[in-house]
Parts: structure tokens; C-alpha cells; sequence
């Protein structure tokens, strides 16, 4: 799972984000698990698919799967803020 997930990486820098979000998805289908893949898939769906719903349902996962890596909560935490204008949600993220 960690070889797609950095396939997928490597794929997004490089702006091929169609074959980076299968990348996510089958390191997810490996290890659903990894609270790192699922952040990195949020990412993409929020800033390069403009899916915020799927968004916030990937950083949600990220965090109960690791609610001490900060990287989802505060990417969550924009989301809330500057794509749905909840401030409050934003601030308890």
C-alpha cells in the first residue's frame, strides 16, 4: 500500500490526477488502515476535484484513524472554513 500511495504522490506532483486517485484508492483497498493515504486523498478531491463532500469524508477517516497527526485536522479545518463557511467546525478542528 505504501508504494501506491507514493506512486500516487509522485502522480499528483506531477499533474496526472486521474491515475493519482486510483493510486489512493488501491493503496486504501490494501490498507484501509493508513490515516496518511486517506489525507492525501482528501487533498486531491478537495483542491484538484473540487469535491469537498468527498473531502471531508477522507480527512474524517484520516482522523479516526490517527487523531494525533495534525496534517488531517488542519486540513479539515480549512475545508470547513473556506469551502463551507463554518467557522465553529473550523475552530473545533
Amino acid at each position: 500500500a505504501k508504494a501506491w500511495n507514493n506512486l500516487g504522490v509522485l502522480l499528483q506532483n506531477k499533474r496526472i490526477y486521474d491515475m493519482a486517485e486510483e493510486a489512493y484508492r488501491t493503496a486504501i483497498s490494501l490498507d484501509p488502515k493508513d490515516a496518511k493515504v486517506w489525507n492525501n486523498l482528501g487533498a486531491l478531491l478537495q483542491n484538484k476535484r473540487s469535491d469537498v463532500d468527498g473531502a471531508e469524508k477522507a480527512y474524517r477517516k484520516a482522523i479516526s484513524l490517527d487523531s494525533k497527526d495534525a496534517t488531517p485536522w488542519n486540513n479539515l479545518g480549512f475545508l470547513l472554513e473556506d469551502q463551507r463557511n463554518d467557522v465553529d467546525g473550523a475552530e473545533e478542528a
